[in-house]
Parts: structure tokens; C-alpha cells; sequence
């Protein structure tokens, strides 16, 4: 889990398909947000709990696209 180019383009595309100001939009925002994070840190523990987080968000994102979010 290092490189991260296409997940991220496809989130920058997703979010501009559905908007900034929607459940999806902003699941797309953090999930960009935490996957530049987690390329930039070399911390261990950082890396850790980011990957957990970034797991998190993506069920999350999968739940928003599926409708049963939110």
C-alpha cells in the first residue's frame, strides 16, 4: 500500500462526478487527504493507524456508493 496513483485519481474523479459538498465528495477528500499523508510519513505508528483509517473510509465510501449511508 505505497503508491497510490490510480486509487487517487479515481477518487479526484468521483468526488468531482458527485460534488465537494456530498457524503461522497468529502469520503473522496479524506480518503485523498490520508493516502498523501500516509506516502509522505515514515512514522510506523502513523502509518498504522492511517492505514486503518483509510480502510475505515473506503467501506465507507462503498456503503455511500451502494446507498445504504447517508
Amino acid at each position: 500500500m505505497t503508491d497510490f496513483t490510480e486509487t487517487r485519481s479515481m477518487l479526484k474523479k468521483l468526488a468531482m462526478a458527485h460534488g465537494a459538498e456530498t457524503a461522497i465528495g468529502r469520503a473522496c477528500h479524506n480518503l485523498l487527504e490520508m493516502t498523501e499523508n500516509y506516502s509522505k510519513t515514515q512514522d510506523f505508528d502513523q502509518r498504522v493507524q492511517l492505514k486503518a483509517n483509510i480502510n475505515r473510509e473506503l467501506a465507507r465510501l462503498e456503503d455511500l456508493k451502494k446507498g445504504v449511508i447517508q
